[in-house]
């Protein structure tokens, strides 16, 4: 991947070019990404600069063998470790390897994907990814052998919070690193990284795409320019959920949400009943898509109830709607409201029935609204 086709992300890529250009690359580092960021994105980018064999001042030439192999993920001294479910009992370990070829093809058509989607794609169902102590090992070993066709031999962990206390395995090789060895772990919450391993790296941190490059990139996807922004808007930076808004009509969002407010304030039960019926037939992605949607909407209202002369990111009519809700609501509603949508939304990723999460979603909110 080149530079110029991570979206965004400026300053995390002037940072990474002027190590290289240093001859200065720390063996060890943690990209910590928001969701959608481009962390995945960043660590592909930087390794194909690594072994580009005719590197620009900004960007790799994307042409030589280095380069080509390592778009194509085949380069032999770039290597990955993501989280897995064993395919079936086998005598031998679960090893990221098992899912090279499914890897390949994910993170070629989006390397922004996010873990569910990931686990999802190679059949986890609501199985827990891991990175086993073996894939630990795994890693050592690799990392100690000679470097194939370029000076570096490159490892990148993404979702490294997987690894647990399994990362200790690694000390070692943190400690006494071969030569021209860069490990690039990537991970989306420092908390959950074992200290002994955070210690070792060298921070960079992604922050969340900004409006404009989000926009712009998705001009580039072939989006109408009058809903990039709004898309942009929707999707705070994370470019993989602008993705899935790009298949979801935010008028069709505003609808549903506008005919869901009414009859849950108003406690309408056959209309929420037809809602929930209408509703749970979308499938889970636009589900997924609305319930984030709806989270967008109460935070600029939560925004323009309490922040003097915000500007929401809002149309006429979700101004308008913004302002009804705003009449029902107060900052423990929509602490709580906010919490509700979430846990359903978790709920909706996880296959329960979207008709019972609906429903019992529209009775707590009926209650929150109602102060009970």
């Amino acid at each position: 991947m080149l530079f110029k086709d991570v979206i965004g992300q400026q300053e995390a890529k002037q940072h990474l070019l002027k190590m290289v250009q240093s001859t200065q690359v720390p063996h060890a580092q943690l990209f910590l990404s928001q969701p959608g960021a481009g962390g995945l994105a960043l660590a592909l980018a930087f390794s194909q600069y690594l072994v580009c064999e005719n590197k620009g001042e900004n960007d790799s030439c994307g042409t030589c063998s280095g380069c080509v192999k390592a778009q194509k993920i085949i380069h032999p001294d770039i290597h990955f470790t993501y989280p897995i479910i064993a395919k079936k009992p086998s005598s031998s370990p679960s090893l990221s390897t098992d899912y090279i070829n499914e890897w390949r093809k994910e993170i070629t058509n989006n390397p922004y994907i996010d873990e569910l989607e990931w686990l999802q794609n190679i059949g986890a169902e609501n199985k827990q990814g891991n990175i086993t102590a073996d894939e630990a090992r795994a890693i050592l070993k690799g990392l100690n052998l000679t470097a194939f066709e370029s000076i570096y031999k490159i490892h990148i962990i993404w979702m490294a919070e997987a690894m647990s206390k399994e990362g200790n395995i690694l000390l070692k090789l943190l400690e006494e690193p071969p030569e021209n060895t860069v490990l690039i772990l990537i991970a989306e919450n420092q908390e959950e990284i074992l200290p002994t391993i955070l210690s070792r790296c060298q921070l960079v941190k992604i922050n969340k795409i900004d409006d404009e490059a989000l926009a712009q990139a998705l001009l580039k996807k072939g989006v109408p320019q009058s809903k990039t922004q709004h898309i942009a808007y929707l999707a705070d930076g994370n470019f993989n959920e602008a993705l899935k808004f790009i298949d979801s009509e935010s008028d069709q969002n505003t609808y549903l949400l506008t005919r869901w407010l009414s009859a849950a304030i108003n406690m309408k039960a056959g209309e929420l009943v037809k809602w929930t019926e209408e509703t749970g037939k979308l499938g889970r992605e636009n589900l997924k898509s609305f319930l984030e949607y709806t989270t967008h909407i109460f935070r600029e209202s939560l925004m323009l109830k309490y922040v003097k002369n915000y500007q929401p990111r809002l149309d006429n009519e979700e101004l308008s709607l913004a302002n009804r809700i705003n009449n029902f609501t107060n900052n423990d509603k929509f602490d709580r409201l906010l919490k509700l949508i979430d846990k359903k939304h978790y709920e909706i990723e996880r296959n329960i029935s979207p008709k019972i999460s609906l429903m019992d979603m529209s009775l707590n909110m009926y209650n929150i609204f109602r102060g009970k």
